[in-house]
This record gives structure tokens, sequence and C-alpha cells, in this order.
């Protein structure tokens, strides 16, 4: 039996650790995750949480958004919105740039969408704001350069960034078509022969600008502190912004929807993830078989009573009885207790105490005489310790007026 037991607790305690040592190794880890986030939220090198806390240490409070820009709070009036994977929609564009007319400032890098046919895709944003990707070409992202500009003035040299932009339409000359967006170009790219690229410009829009940045990799935790871009982004924030103001990052379009708790994340870990339902369905599965084998107390007893002891005596059940009674030291509740079997044939209530059965004692003897049998109640009662032998003998003999020898 205890080696049964042993063996069993020895299996609860290599399944617990086994369950812990898997729930470690299948953890979510921002350095393991496979897509790219710029959110504030991650700390990771894909995240943009130290850009965001760069900004704060500089005097510009900074705070994530988690609705859509239309249909919910107003559009705040300084807005980072960096490769979003859920691409703006039209009426969402259309309350931003009226948002960014009135005074406000948006920080925005595209986010590559290639088509099924090789070409780049057009957010509805980047049409508003004129903006394309150059596709790749030899020399399009070769040779960086700051141009002149209050915003780039006494930054180190620029690193080449992994993309270009282009204008949508453009005169042959070069100048922008009426109606497009005045463009101020601040770092540009390329030695082709079709001119250089853009690779940060600002834009504006009635009483606010837009910084356009074709590689956002430079704002990531990864490279913020190294790459003169990310300085360059928040000269741009403070410069048109003021200290009353909060700098937004769009999480909402990151694909965040609000806060999760750490039970919705670890729920989300086990029903979501298929790392985690395989765990769930181990640990069933274990525990199952931990059900089924059981915990065994000893040899189970028969039902039958062995042949030398298939029938008791109430004299000698209760004789084993007053046994136990005797050995946990509680032989006068015994007593009592066995005295309620008397009483109810006197129609009285049961004796809660010895001299309450001694006078049940007195009354049975008034009303039918004296009896031996009453006398050994009572010499039993009186005993030291209490003889409950003698007083279930006594209640035997006069229930069934027994004559004594």
């Amino acid at each position: 039996m205890k080696r049964d037991r042993a063996r069993t607790v020895f299996w609860v305690i290599a399944i617990a650790l086994g369950a812990g040592l898997a729930a470690f190794l299948a953890r979510p880890e921002g350095r393991a995750a496979t897509d790219v986030k710029r959110s504030l939220f991650r700390t990771t090198p894909d995240g943009v949480a130290a850009l965001a806390r760069g900004i704060a240490r500089l005097g510009r409070p900074t705070a994530p958004r988690i609705t859509p820009l239309a249909d919910a709070e107003p559009v705040p009036g300084a807005l980072v919105l960096l490769s979003p994977p859920v691409v703006p929609s039209p009426a969402e564009v259309h309350t931003l740039l009226e948002r960014v007319r009135a005074g406000g400032t948006l920080v925005y890098a595209p986010v590559l969408f290639p088509t099924v046919y090789g070409a780049l895709r057009v957010t509805p944003l980047m049409d508003s704001l004129g903006i394309a990707f150059r596709l790749p070409g030899p020399g399009d992202v070769e040779d960086p350069e700051w141009v002149s500009h209050p915003l780039t003035q006494g930054l180190p040299p620029p690193r080449a960034p992994r993309r270009a932009l282009r204008p949508l339409t453009e005169t042959p000359d070069g100048t922008a078509q009426a109606g497009v967006p005045f463009r101020e170009n601040l770092l540009t790219t390329g030695s082709g022969e079709e001119g250089r690229w853009v690779g940060a410009g600002l834009i504006r829009l009635g009483e606010g600008r837009v910084l356009v940045l074709s590689d956002d990799a430079a704002l990531s935790n990864g490279f913020v502190a190294e790459d003169p871009l990310a300085a360059l982004v928040i000269r741009a924030l403070l410069t048109h912004t003021t200290p009353a103001d909060t700098v937004f990052f769009d999480e909402f379009h990151q694909g965040i929807r609000g806060y999760d708790s750490t039970a919705r994340r670890w729920a989300g870990f086990v029903l979501g993830t298929s790392r985690g339902r395989t765990l769930l369905h181990v640990l069933a599965a274990a525990f199952l078989a931990l059900v089924c084998a059981g915990l065994r107390f000893g040899s189970p007893m028969s039902r039958v009573a062995p042949p030398d002891r298939e029938r008791r005596s109430p004299l000698e059940h209760v004789s084993a009885l007053g046994d136990l009674y005797e050995k946990a030291g509680a032989a006068r509740t015994a007593a009592l207790l066995l005295l309620a079997r008397l009483a109810r044939t006197a129609r009285r209530p049961p004796p809660r105490d010895l001299s309450e059965a001694e006078a049940l004692v007195r009354e049975l003897e008034a009303r039918r005489g004296a009896h031996p049998s009453l006398a050994n109640i009572r010499h039993g009662l009186r005993a030291d310790p209490v003889d409950l032998t003698m007083i279930a003998a006594g209640i035997d003999d006069h229930l069934a007026k027994r004559p004594t020898p």
C-alpha cells in the first residue's frame, strides 16, 4: 500500500514538474514573435517603447490610442502611425487629415503591401498624401543625404533606409501638379539616372504637417539609439507640438484592441495557440490517468462476514461498542446513549446526565417494583469507570423480563 501511494505521489509530482517546464518553454516571448509591430507596448527590438519613453522624457507626454480614427474619440493633435498592419479606412483617413489640416501633426510610415502581381499597393492614406513606394532598383537606396532644413541641421550622416518613396503625380519637370500637397524633402536617396527618391519628407496640409518616412526601422527599439532619423522624428514632434500636447501612438491599427489582463493573456495562450492547446490536452490526459488509477487504501474488505462471525448477538454487539467508547474515554456518554432505549419504553426523554439516569431507574422501580436487572443498571452507573457491559446486560434483562438465576 505504501509503495503504491509513493508511486502515485511520484507521478503527480513528475506531471506537475513536466507541466511547469512545458509552460515555461512554450511561454510567449516577444523576441520569438514572427510578426513585427511598431507598438509602444513592445519592448522587444521591433517595438517603439524606447521612442515613446524618449519623447516623454523630453517634455511631451505619450499615450496609446486603441480606438479607430472614425466614429470614436476625437483624433488627437499629434499621432504616430507606423507601418499599420490594419490599413485605415477611407472614413478614418478623411477624419485624420481633417484634424491635420486644423493644426495637427502626424508621423506616418506606410506599410509595404506587395500585390499578387508584384506591384506595390497604394493605401487610401498614401493616395491622399500623394505618395507611393518605389520598386527597388539598383542604387535607389544608396548615398543617403540630408536636405538642408531646420530639422536636419547638426544631425550625423544618415543611414540608408531599406526602401524609398516616390510622388504619385508629378510633372515632367519635377514640380507637383495642382492639388498635390506641398512637400519638403528631408532625406533623399538614390544614385540612378532617374534622380533621387524620398526617404523622409514633410507634407504641409492646411495648418498642420505630416512627417512621412519610407522606413520606420530606425524608430524601433533595436536602432532608435543609433539612427539619426529617430532624432529627426523627435525634433519634428517637439517643434510642431506644445508642452500641453500628448503624442498618441496608434495601437488600434497595430491590431491591439484593448488592455488584456494576465488571466486573459493566459487564456488566450492556452485556448488560442497550438502549443497552449497541446499543453492543455496533455495535462487533461495525465489527470484522467491519475483519476482512473486512483489511490488504494489497503486490500478491499469483503461485504460477507467470515463463517465464524456470520451472526453476532445483541449483547456481543453492545459489548464491542462499549469497549470502543471506553477506549475513547466516553463511557458516561455511552451509558446515557444505552439508557435512551430504556427511556423510550418508559415514555420518558433520554437522560442527559448520570443523575437523570438514576432518576429513570428509580421511576422504573416505582412502577414495576425492584428487579435485579435495574439493580445491575444502578451498580453499573455508580462504578468508576462506568461499567457499560453491566448496564447493557441489565437493560437487556429488564426488557426481556428474564428471571435471574
